[in-house]
């Protein structure tokens, strides 16, 4: 697991801005998602030129994080990268920032029934879950997901984001939430990357702009503290 704590002048800083350490600090679960990205072989089996070694670690953290979220009445959406065998409208990536010799076989590796789309081994999800592909490093990119609709169609206006890489589909995909105005947690134990810097410095960025960081024990006391303000009609 990375190294997460963020730097304490940041904290302070933040919570000086805006009045409380956590901006999130009550969250509704049935208005909660927790959205897991990129979660899938193309990231997490050895086979793979995209090997992120430090995002098998994680899987506890978010099995945690979705099996307490759906034992308050959340909503656990699973999303993962998946391409057009012809994908003509974003050559920026497959042509030219990556060669096509390298971005071939793994979109192929990608599709529905392959290798690279399979759900890194212990993860399940479960009926109820959201499970959708995107075609963009976010999955809140317009266009690149049903997920944003699918989300709001269930009342959601929250998610926790986890998953890989941490500076990249994750980062990206909370940039873009909290740009369509999501109310964005990135689950700073529930991330991984290739580098302990990169994540951290991940974190500092999302947390100074984009997002509350919390790790997957204080956004579950969140969750349990909304349900006990609930029951004693404070909710």
């Amino acid at each position: 697991m990375h190294p997460s704590e963020l730097p304490p002048d940041l904290i302070a800083r933040l919570t000086a801005r805006r009045g409380r350490r956590h901006v999130y600090d009550l969250l509704d679960p049935a208005r909660t998602a927790l959205v897991v990205i990129d979660m899938q072989g193309a990231f997490t089996d050895a086979r793979s030129p995209l090997h992120v070694p430090p995002a098998v670690g994680v899987v506890p953290a978010i099995t945690r994080m979705a099996d307490g979220l759906r034992a308050l009445g959340g909503t656990v959406a699973w999303v993962r990268s998946a391409f057009p065998p012809s994908h003509r409208d974003w050559t920026t990536f497959f042509d030219l920032l990556n060669p096509p010799a390298f971005t071939a076989p793994l979109r192929d590796a990608m599709q529905r029934g392959e290798w690279g789309h399979a759900m890194t081994p212990g993860l399940v999800p479960q009926p109820g879950d959201l499970d959708h592909d995107k075609d963009r490093y976010s999955a809140f990119f317009p266009g690149a997901s049903p997920l944003p609709a699918d989300l709001r169609a269930r009342g959601i206006d929250t998610v926790l984001i986890a998953g890989t890489l941490t500076e990249v589909c994750c980062e990206s995909s909370a940039r873009d939430a909290m740009m369509d105005n999501f109310r964005v947690v990135v689950l700073s134990d529930a991330c991984a990357t290739r580098s302990d810097a990169a994540h951290l410095a991940s974190l500092v960025t999302m947390a100074s702009a984009f997002a509350d960081v919390q790790d997957v024990a204080t956004a579950l006391g969140f969750l349990a503290r909304w349900s006990g303000a609930s029951q004693q009609g404070l909710g």
